[in-house]
C-alpha cells in the first residue's frame, strides 16, 4: 500500500469507536476498536500508546487480530499456515515482532496457540 492508502486504512481505529458510540455496555468494544493496533513498545497507532497504557482488552485483541491477519491473504501478502503464523508472532519477521505484544499476553498465546489453529479451521469451514 502507498503511504496515503496506509493512512486511510488506519482511520478504522478512529471511525470504529465513533460508530460503536459511548454507551456503557459497549465500552470494551469501543476500547478494542480504538486501541487494537497499539503496540507494547509504543510503535502502534493511532495514539502510540505503550505498555500498560494500552487497555488489556486491546492487548489481547491485538494478538488475535495479528493471528487472523497473518492467516488470511491480503493484497500485500499471501495467507500463511498456522506454524508460520505462530513463528512470526513469537519470533518476528521484521514487520511483526514479539516486542509489539504484551509479554504476558504473548506467553498466554504460546500456551494456547494450538487452540487458535483449531478455532481458525473450524470457523473457516
Amino acid at each position: 500500500m502507498t503511504q496515503e492508502e496506509t493512512k486511510i486504512m488506519q482511520q478504522h481505529t478512529i471511525a470504529g469507536p465513533q460508530i460503536i458510540g459511548n454507551h456503557p455496555r459497549l465500552a470494551i468494544g469501543n476500547s478494542i476498536a480504538r486501541n487494537h493496533h497499539e503496540r507494547w513498545d509504543g510503535s502502534g497507532y493511532p495514539f502510540g500508546l505503550k505498555g500498560e497504557k494500552i487497555p488489556i482488552e486491546a492487548r489481547i485483541m491485538n494478538i488475535a487480530d495479528q493471528y487472523d491477519a497473518l492467516r488470511n491473504a491480503r493484497v500485500y501478502k499471501p495467507a500463511f499456515d498456522h506454524e508460520k503464523t505462530v513463528k512470526i508472532i513469537t519470533e518476528g519477521d521484521g514487520r511483526t515482532m514479539p516486542e509489539h505484544f504484551d509479554p504476558q499476553v504473548l506467553d498466554a498465546f504460546k500456551e494456547v496457540a494450538r487452540e487458535f489453529e483449531g478455532l481458525y479451521e473450524k470457523i473457516k469451514g
